[in-house]
């Protein structure tokens, strides 16, 4: 496979997980619009889209006909315009998919589903005319044909060349919602039918620039968090495979120094340092916690033979290392990760949502290019470095040991991609037993135990300083 395969390849998965994320949030608000009260129906199809067996027939069949549909399209194009094809179709299908997503949030409580033959609102359904809906009456149709011609020049198969046909089908269901529109809210849906398209944008899109405007901060960090990722993605896929040695040192130089000057171009806008959880706070939960899940690490590597001899270590080599991993990976990656996307979604949505959305993205930093092997484990290591920030209260311990357990790994390991090392043999179960209990008790201890011992020492100290005050 060529580096252009191996290209392709990796942005047809980026571009397929974006979609199922996608998919998942639109079903999630399906889920909850079938427990609200039904109000204004027509068409004679109305009823079905109350109905859960609905989805789930249409739904099975819909997905097993575009599977029996997954072949490639008789084209056969050159490498040049593989290239072109590669870059405009997944820019066009990420703007689709991002249209879609953004009307579906822009909706709220207010998205459902229609068919052709029918549609039906809320009892006291409310007109939504802001974000996307104020350059298009229907944006999350325009942007599903965005995402079918993207597919259609990056995949090149006849199942999103039927996804792109579909838009007849769409017009159809669109003309059903506007009928049910206008029956219930009258002169207020022709006021806004007249001062917005249906399908293609005007030019000026002042309206659309005030919501973005009104948006609250931490949703508009993790926008901007997006756009900071999305020019590096390409780049980063094609420099894995292609780019070795010192000048892949120094291309990841450079990505750090960008990704660091974007968190605190992002971050310091909004909040203080103090907030980011750059400070000294809890540094020994940290430090102890990650000591433990580096000794794990290093057990769980050493229990291993991976075949071939480890590298060998010149002191050129270990200053790179050391300054590259404790200065540069450590520090940015929980600056950005458990520093700013931590406090966005911590600010926006609370603890759950902190944690395991800083860990979600973690892992999509490092899943492309080493695998889902690797990318189950990150989600691990990611879930502890929320743990750690949530416990300490500051990133400062988890920047120390990202680095150092990064770095133990790489010396101990004789490639860093584990992928190509083939079969290795278990010499020593016992060390990987050890090891992996090592890891396991870490975020066992930061979620349950933790407070509990907190609490201990409290009790402790305040016993000790009634008795010192005793005569």
């Amino acid at each position: 496979m060529d580096a252009l395969e191996q290209l392709e390849l990796w942005t047809g998965r980026l571009l397929g997980l974006f979609a199922a994320g996608v998919l998942v949030v639109l079903l999630a608000g399906i889920a909850r619009g079938l427990r609200r009260p039904a109000g204004r129906e027509s068409g004679r199809a109305a009823g079905l889209v109350r109905s859960p067996l609905f989805y789930v027939v249409v739904s099975v069949a819909y997905f097993a006909f575009l599977g029996w549909l997954w072949r490639p399209l008789p084209v056969d194009p050159s490498p040049a315009v593989r290239w072109t094809l590669l870059v405009t179709g997944f820019l066009l299908a990420v703007c689709g998919l991002g249209m879609v997503l953004w009307g579906r949030l822009a909706l709220g409580r207010e998205y459902f589903v229609s068919s052709g033959m029918g549609a039906q609102l809320f009892a006291g359904h409310k007109l939504v005319t802001q974000g996307p809906f104020a350059m298009v009456r229907h944006p999350m149709y325009l942007g599903l044909l965005l995402f079918g011609l993207g597919g259609v020049l990056l995949y090149r198969t006849w199942t999103f060349a039927f996804m792109t046909l579909q838009v007849f089908g769409l017009a159809l269901r669109a003309r059903q919602e506007e009928r049910t529109l206008q029956a219930e809210f009258g002169e207020q849906w022709l006021a806004y039918t007249r001062r917005v398209p249906a399908w293609l944008p005007r030019i000026d899109l002042q309206p659309a620039r005030i919501h973005l405007r009104q948006l609250r901060i931490e949703q508009s960090a993790l926008l901007e968090v997006g756009l900071l990722f999305l020019p590096a993605i390409p780049a980063y896929l094609w420099m894995w495979p292609n780019v070795q040695g010192e000048s892949l040192l120094l291309a990841n130089v450079v990505t750090y120094v960008y990704v660091l000057a974007g968190t605190l171009f992002i971050g310091l806008r909004r909040w203080s340092w103090q907030d980011l959880g750059v400070n000294t706070k809890g540094l020994w939960v940290s430090l102890l916690s990650g000591a433990a899940l580096i000794a794990g690490r290093m057990l769980v590597v050493l229990a291993v033979d991976w075949g071939p001899p480890r590298q060998q270590l010149t002191m050129l080599r270990v200053l790179a290392d050391l300054g590259f991993y404790l200065l540069l990976v450590g520090p940015v990656e929980e600056l950005l990760f458990r520093g700013l996307v931590y406090r966005a979604l911590l600010n926006r949505r609370g603890l759950r949502w902190a944690i395991w959305g800083s860990a979600l993205a973690f892992v999509l930093w490092h899943i492309f290019g080493q695998g889902p092997l690797v990318g189950a484990a990150v989600l691990l290591y990611g879930l502890i470095f929320a743990l750690m920030r949530w416990r300490a209260g500051g990133i400062l311990g988890a920047a120390i040991v990202h680095g150092w357990m990064d770095i133990a790994s790489l010396w101990l390991l004789p490639d860093g991609d584990v992928l190509g090392l083939g079969r290795p043999q278990l010499p020593h179960p016992g060390w990987l037993f050890l090891g992996l209990a090592l890891i396991a008790a870490v975020p066992l201890y930061l979620w349950l135990l933790h407070s509990r011992v907190e609490r201990l020492l409290q009790r402790v100290k305040v016993k000790k300083n009634i008795n010192a005050s005793l005569p």
